[in-house]
């Protein structure tokens, strides 16, 4: 019998660089859930806050500002493993992707995948979440954020089996070590508490997303798309506006018990629009 019939992909985006240096071989400790959300009481508001305060408010925001709200009241959740303890952090910090799009005419073929933060997440409404956000997203997609362009600069020429080590290495002074290292250019705090991430907006009704080792980041939701589902109410089955909600979570640093008392808050949260907009 012949060899199987392949060849190297060398030309590709820096994304797929990052995740073959991000994750060897199976073993690791991540747990995982789908929440489904009726959207029927969130969606005709989401479109009288874009009119009111003129910036667009997807599903993403309200899944920011819903987990911001969970870990400010369940505060030991909120932290990173480091040394083989629980380090806690002293406010929220989401991490949201954003999609760049590749040059005119490649755009899928080139497209890669960055992500930006939104700090003390959890003293800002829903609004202050989005347009901040929209901010940021543009200077990412656009080329403003200096620091953001640098390092996807850095995975152009960095050889393939570098990806990993150059991670680890940027891990361990980060968060290992928990040296500010901005004047080198590279973030303070580059992935935040949580990571959210909408893959509704790629067309897709739910998924889930790995852990991610070396951002530190105990936690990851993924955002559906919404669409018509059947739905228990009041012991009847209606069609209603569903959100589908994917989490990975880190199960050293979450356990059942903590996650069923998010769940509760997370669905508060939904249910009650008044705890979107506090800020």
């Amino acid at each position: 019998m012949g060899k199987i019939a392949m060849r190297a992909l060398n030309d590709t985006s820096p994304f797929r660089k990052i995740a073959l240096g991000t994750w060897g071989r199976g073993g690791d400790p991540s747990v995982y859930a789908t929440l489904g959300l009726d959207m029927s009481t969130l969606l005709p508001l989401m479109q009288k806050w874009q009119e009111q305060y003129g910036v667009k408010v997807t599903a993403g925001h309200l899944v920011g500002k819903a987990i911001a709200r969970c870990l400010n009241i369940r505060p030991e959740l909120n932290g990173m493993i480091r040394g083989g303890k629980i380090f806690l952090r002293d406010d929220v910090t989401l991490f949201f992707q954003v999609n760049i799009p590749g040059p005119k005419g490649e755009e899928i073929s080139k497209a890669t995948l960055a992500g930006t933060t939104i700090e003390n997440a959890s003293n800002k409404s829903v609004i202050d979440i989005a347009r901040e956000l929209a901010q940021k997203a543009q200077a990412v997609r656009t080329g403003k954020d200096e620091q953001m362009a640098k390092n996807l600069a850095v995975f152009k020429w960095l050889p393939w089996c570098l990806s990993k080590l150059y991670l680890n290495i940027g891990s361990w002074l980060i968060y290992g070590l928990n040296l500010d290292l901005r004047k080198f250019g590279l973030p303070k705090d580059p992935f935040g508490s949580v990571m959210v991430t909408n893959v509704g907006s790629l067309g897709v009704d739910g998924a889930w997303a790995p852990l991610v080792p070396y951002s530190r980041v105990p936690l990851v939701l993924t955002v559906g798309r919404i669409s018509n589902k059947p739905w228990v109410h009041e012991d009847q089955v209606v069609v209603r506006p569903v959100l589908e909600v994917g989490v990975t979570f880190d199960h050293r640093m979450i356990d059942g018990i903590h996650a069923s008392h998010m769940v509760r808050i997370f669905r508060e949260t939904f249910e009650d629009p008044k705890f979107m907009l506090e800020g």
